[in-house]
């Protein structure tokens, strides 16, 4: 299994790997937590959650019919207990549409629609972000290699809830 590459001194927040032992040549250039932003709050818009980033999620699912579910499959790496291991283990998914998902939200956030404009505002970083990310599973795609998105809001001296986190690479 390899992980993504994220810029020296930017926190380890939010993870992407693949179930290959070689090295993915595409790497973040800035942090990559936003995705785990727009996921978080895309999720949350399921359960009538409201923030903006959620808006943005429902307003492309509803206009555009954008698949949300690839991106909305990720797992909390600091698991406690027997169904969270499980849950980080259901949360590997086929690359391919990880690549489709991401690739077609950031072109809606790139591309004029004066909805999602205002809701996206202040998150500038996303669609760059995204993008990286589709680069990411294009590759592993063409290994026929799985992905999986994780995150760790622990802060970095922070005790975990069990020794069975997994740990970065």
């Amino acid at each position: 299994m390899s992980t993504a590459t994220i810029p020296p001194g930017v926190p380890h927040r939010f993870f992407v790997e693949f179930e290959t032992d070689e090295v993915c040549p595409f790497p973040f250039t800035d942090d990559p937590v936003p995705i785990l932003f727009f996921a978080s709050w895309a999720y949350s818009a399921e359960f009538g959650g409201q923030h903006e980033l959620g808006d943005a999620a429902t307003h492309l699912k509803r206009k555009h019919k954008v698949d949300l579910k690839p991106i909305l499959k990720y797992a909390d790496r600091d698991f406690e207990s027997e169904l969270d291991r499980r849950e980080l283990e259901r949360s590997w998914q086929p690359a391919i549409a990880l690549a489709a998902c991401v690739r077609e939200i950031a072109a809606h956030i790139e591309g004029p629609d004066e909805t999602l404009a205002p809701l996206i505002a202040g998150y500038e970083h996303l669609a760059p972000r995204l993008r990286e990310l589709a680069a990411m599973c294009d590759w592993a795609a063409a290994r026929n290699a799985r992905v999986r998105m994780t995150f760790d809001l622990r802060e970095p001296d922070a005790p975990r809830r069990t020794s069975r986190t997994v740990e970065p690479r």
